[in-house]
């Protein structure tokens, strides 16, 4: 017999963004966001006042010339992301924070959403510096590293999107009927949004890379490293891999190089393969919202006929188990064509004990009473 995992969910669906500018909502956001994070607030407050006194500014922002040695600035890696010049950008940053904080905190844990905003921010930082190191370089020009200072939150902006599209993929933020906008959509939004404020002269280019690099770094952390409550790492979800941040006529396409690349990272050993993992809507008298469906990927040596036997029984279990009396049709529609595309995926391992052709005792016994009466 197969055996199927079916997990409970990590995390429940929070409420769309579609509303966040209501009067209400934009009080819950400001009373139930946490302390540590209006306190980053705060710290953005005190680096935009920074701006006005001198060079301190100077040691807060990335310099790229002075991160390196021989001044080695690097407490600007954890400093540059407090420091705005423009008010109107202090507005916007400190109520991302907030918003941040409001959705994703109790999700993850107060814990969890400052590990995210540093690793996120301290790996658009050295991007970047490396960026501008890159046209030094190429062009020799000094000022390419002494006279540039990356500040803002343009790398927590571009990971806040990801992070949005992978709790709740399929809410609507904007429906004017002939364009229907998904949270699914935000992060390549954001990126195009950006790249238009640049090429009209609204941010600098900094900022226009510093989002490209929040969206690709979140992203990275999000998929293979986070940890869950469960004791699993990342998520390996189909809805969550790097194709789908792009136009679906193009996906195929980028599935193609993404795919090549991470399984040449496989080989040389430094990703793991991941297990296929599907989430599906729970059953109207269920009791859960959602279940996950966790499979391992297979291994080599599994033949494809064998290989397909273990998935139709495996997913024989699984609709059996999620039966129940009374749900309308439209959910068992749900279910089929949701069991239907498992099938159409390549094979996880499953654990299967040893089945024997031979009938159960109390079956041969049965059998025998049968004939002797006869």
């Amino acid at each position: 017999m197969s055996v199927v995992s079916l997990e409970n969910p990590t995390y429940s669906q929070p409420n769309s963004l579609k509303n966040i500018f209501n009067p209400s909502s934009l009080v819950s956001i400001i009373t139930n966001s946490s302390l540590i994070f209006k306190l980053f607030c705060l710290a953005l407050l005190l680096g935009y006042l920074s701006t006005f006194k001198g060079d301190l500014d100077q040691l807060l922002c990335i310099v790229p010339g002075k991160l390196l040695p021989p001044n080695f600035h690097l407490w600007t890696l954890f400093t540059y992301s407090f420091v705005e010049y423009n008010f109107f950008e202090l507005m916007v940053n400190c109520f991302l924070l907030l918003l941040f904080s409001k959705m994703l905190e109790p999700l993850w844990g107060r814990i969890e959403c400052i590990q995210f905003y540093f690793i996120t921010t301290i790996s658009v930082g050295l991007s970047t510096t490396i960026i501008y190191y890159t046209l030094f370089v190429a062009s020799f020009n000094e000022q390419m590293i002494f006279n540039v200072a990356i500040h803002g939150l343009g790398g927590i902006l571009g990971g806040f999107t990801v992070a949005t599209k992978q709790i709740m993929p399929d809410n609507v933020v904007l429906d004017l009927g002939f364009l229907r906008i998904k949270q699914d959509n935000l992060p390549i939004l954001t990126i195009l949004i950006s790249a238009l404020f640049f090429v009209v002269g609204l941010t600098k280019p900094t900022y226009f890379i510093m989002v490209i690099f929040g969206v690709f770094y979140s992203w990275i952390y999000l998929r293979f490293f986070q940890r869950h409550k469960n004791g699993t790492r990342g998520d390996s979800s189909s809805t969550f891999v790097f194709a789908s941040f792009f136009p679906s006529q193009i996906q195929p396409f980028v599935a193609i190089i993404s795919n090549t690349i991470f399984n040449l990272l496989i080989r040389l050993k430094i990703c793991k393969p991941l297990p296929k993992r599907y989430n599906t809507a729970g059953g109207i008298h269920s009791g859960q919202s959602h279940i996950t469906i966790t499979i391992p990927m297979v291994k080599n040596n599994v033949e494809n006929s064998d290989a397909e036997r273990r998935r139709l029984k495996a997913l024989k279990a699984l609709k059996e188990r999620l039966k129940k009396p009374g749900e309308d049709d439209d959910l068992k529609t749900q279910w089929s064509s949701d069991t239907t595309s498992l099938i159409e995926q390549p094979l996880v391992e499953v654990k299967e004990t040893k089945e024997s052709n031979e009938p159960e005792p109390e079956t041969k016994n049965a059998l025998e009473n049968q004939e002797n009466q006869s």
